[in-house]
């Protein structure tokens, strides 16, 4: 069995948004610290490999991915708010999910160091995973969404560049619209996306299969849109599909976008695939033979998400 490193802060927890908006209506929180507790009380127990603590990087890492501004923007807004409060700003936000809180700077800020010393640290490890919370991959350059505020896999992506060719494999349930559109003209990172149909779930805008990048990034771009309900014989073909594709352009790395909504009792989901399906999952991922940082994004269901994530991690390391 192969072994894995974890990067782990506990200053996720400060960042702990009540409630977000839905169709008008305030409903509780979907995006839980408890999320990432479950992950690694799992991990901690299956003694899977080493769970250090992230170091901190410059900020320059993030304003290679993100305006300035934008970035002025959350740390200004989030340091202005006292305990207790949220803001959903006027500016520089695409939905009603993603709050500004007091402590939603200093998570942000330290979900990126917790991705970028797992990319720090694959140059020495076949696998890293960096539970990352907020989670990231529906940040755009200079806007928040989907409970994301930093695009942590695209800070990775774009560190990892600098020394050799990137493949982004996004399996989350929900586009990467963020991640896609900040490489969307650039032929160094390779996006490809395994996802609900935007026709119907978040974010709505992206993730068509026409969408294949412009210019210079022009077919570095790929989407696989799939139906609600899809099952895992239907989720397995598409997985092979990208696979192919990112052996295809052959990269020194590999950053894997790691959603387990995409699993039968996700409360804001709608695919079919089974805690046991993870494992091959993983166990096909893993055949590639690339340097791999996995980046934590989204999985909803919390009583599950340790046993979800112990099924992949042993797919992975198998």
């Amino acid at each position: 069995m192969k072994n894995i490193t974890i990067i782990y802060s506990k200053n996720h927890m400060i960042h702990n948004p009540q409630w977000e908006i839905f169709e008008g209506q305030k409903v509780s929180h979907a995006e839980r610290p408890e999320r990432i507790e479950s992950i690694i009380s799992s991990i901690r127990q299956s003694e899977i490999g080493p769970v250090i603590s992230p170091k901190s990087f410059p900020l320059r890492f993030i304003r290679s991915v993100h305006y300035r501004h934008y970035i002025d923007f959350i740390k200004e807004k989030s340091m202005s708010l006292n305990t207790g409060e949220s803001l959903y700003p006027s500016y520089f936000i695409m939905d009603t999910y993603t709050p500004i809180l007091p402590g939603t700077y200093f998570a942000a800020v330290w979900s990126v160091n917790t991705v970028l010393t797992g990319a720090e640290l694959l140059e020495k490890n076949r696998f890293v995973f960096a539970l990352c919370r907020p989670p990231g991959h529906h940040a755009e350059t200079a806007r928040m969404g989907g409970y994301c505020y930093f695009n942590n896999a695209a800070i990775a992506a774009d560190y990892l560049s600098k020394k050799g060719k990137v493949a982004i494999l996004d399996i989350d349930f929900h586009h990467g619209n963020g991640t896609q559109e900040i490489f969307y003209d650039r032929n160094d990172v390779f996006y490809i996306s395994i996802h609900a149909d935007p026709r119907v779930k978040f974010p709505y805008s992206s993730g068509f299969p026409w969408e294949n990048g412009a210019g210079q990034g022009f077919g570095y771009t790929k989407n696989y849109p799939l139906p609600m309900g899809s099952s895992e014989l239907i989720y397995q073909r598409f997985l092979q599909n990208a696979l192919s594709q990112i052996k295809q352009f052959n990269p020194r790395y590999l950053i894997v976008s790691l959603g387990f909504d995409t699993y039968l009792h996700d409360p804001i989901g709608g695919f079919k695939l089974s805690i046991p399906f993870y494992k091959i999952i993983g166990r096909d991922i893993a055949s590639l033979r690339i340097p791999t940082l996995l980046v934590q994004e989204g999985g909803y269901n919390v009583s599950d998400l340790g046993k979800l994530a112990g099924s992949f991690l042993e797919g992975i390391t198998s």
